[in-house]
């Protein structure tokens, strides 16, 4: 009995915790996109004498940096709906 509750708590709490640091994750996109994105523009300048900052380029890799992060944190999110109700949904074996 302790054991059949045990795994049912313990999917229940990891899937908790999955929701919740996928939308802490949330919370910190638009630093992670400044951060990659600076991170991007100082390797061009290493490599160029100078970048556009405005260019197109620029621009469009922004947008794959935060759909990146916001896929990273669906995945996150979606796998702990998936634990938390295999966790409230299992079935105690007899």
């Amino acid at each position: 009995m302790l054991r059949r509750l045990s795994s049912r708590s313990s999917l229940i709490g990891l899937g908790l915790i999955l929701i919740a640091i996928a939308f802490i994750a949330l919370f910190f996109l638009p630093w992670q996109v400044e951060l990659s994105l600076n991170l991007f523009i100082s390797y061009l300048v290493d490599r160029r004498s100078r970048v556009m900052i405005d260019s197109p380029e620029i621009v469009t890799f922004r947008r794959v940096i935060a759909d990146r992060f916001l896929l990273q944190s669906a995945y996150v999110f979606l796998t702990g709906i998936v634990l938390l109700a295999a966790g409230l949904f299992k079935q105690t074996n007899r």
